[in-house]
């Protein structure tokens, strides 16, 4: 039976990083890698989420060698994930991953599944905002978590930006006859047509509401 310091070191060779390179990823020291990869300390925690998210697999794989089925290398449950700002968004690289020491606002554990560069976000505006109760709705103030990885469908929550401009959008991805659109949920907003100036930055996969 495999440790956990035997499968975070399979994980990293088999993502072929050095132990500097991955330290640099989750902002711990190679001295630290070395240490979990020899078993002779156990991330706990943060450390633990960071390291999971950086080898791109599960805490629970790390721990305990359980994969939930399918390809462990995609599968990262309950990670810890960064609050970013929407300024943050206009130089955004595709897939990139914050370590813990980045300038996030906070960290917060994303409640599904999510691949390590999974972002959250805090709604502004109210043109996500349904009229009607029975409706999903994203009121300003809510966070939600964005899979930069996610593939976006027809109904789709994603968050876009036109190259020509810094600002970002939460909007819902509509394809209606060959054409794609940005729809608000609020009707009092215009419903946008995508051009090849328009980038999805990543598809909304969950949402949170604090009590």
């Amino acid at each position: 039976m495999t440790t956990v310091g035997q499968r975070i070191h399979a994980r990293r060779k088999e993502l072929r990083l050095t132990q500097k390179a991955l330290g640099d990823i989750i902002g711990v020291s190679a001295t630290s890698l070395t240490y979990w990869e020899r078993d002779e300390i156990e991330p706990k925690n943060k450390n633990l989420a960071a390291l999971a998210r950086g080898l791109d697999c599960a805490p629970d794989y790390l721990l305990f060698g359980a994969t939930f089925g399918g390809d462990v290398s995609f599968q990262t449950i309950h990670a810890r994930v960064p609050i970013i700002g929407w300024k943050t968004l206009s130089d955004y690289i595709q897939g990139e991953v914050m370590s813990e020491n980045s300038a996030a606002e906070d960290w917060i554990y994303c409640p599904v599944q999510c691949s390590s560069s999974t972002f959250a976000l805090r709604v502004r505006g109210d043109s996500m905002e349904s009229p009607h109760p029975s409706k999903r709705s994203y009121s300003e103030g809510m966070i939600i978590f964005v899979d930069p990885t996610a593939t976006a469908t027809n109904g789709s929550r994603i968050i876009a930006r036109r190259l020509s401009s810094t600002d970002a959008t939460f909007k819902e991805y509509i394809e209606d006859d060959g054409q794609k659109y940005l729809k608000p949920i609020n009707p009092q907003y215009p419903t946008v047509a995508m051009n090849n100036d328009t980038i999805i930055i990543g598809v909304v996969i969950g949402s949170y509401t604090a009590e």
